[in-house]
């Protein structure tokens, strides 16, 4: 299973753990809305999951990637504790997207 979320705001992870809580849960929602105008259906857990991060301009690190992960793993999966791997790639692109692909275990 294959999603495309497009449109994401850049914002690192070390920038995000700095907002104001109320500005974090602004860019949460604002991700989930996102998520869920990709993909509706939801899934219990044991999978495999493989991020892959498109962001114009300078890409961002990897580890300043894993906020979008955890907060789109929390919508798709109710209980997330037994998907067993998940791979975070970053890279330039022409807009700012991930492609996530889920493979059953």
């Amino acid at each position: 299973m294959v999603i495309e979320i497009r449109n994401l705001t850049k914002l690192s992870f070390n920038v995000y753990k700095n907002l104001h809580w109320a500005k974090q849960k602004e860019f949460k929602d604002a991700l989930r809305i996102l998520v869920m105008a990709s993909h509706k259906k939801k899934y219990i857990g044991g999978y495999t999951l493989d991020f892959y991060f498109e962001f114009v301009g300078k890409k961002l690190d990897t580890i300043n990637v894993s906020h979008y992960c955890k907060i789109i793993e929390d919508y798709l999966f109710k209980q997330d504790k037994d998907n067993r791997r998940i791979c975070i790639n970053v890279s330039k692109g022409i807009e700012n997207k991930c492609t996530l692909t889920l493979t059953k275990l």
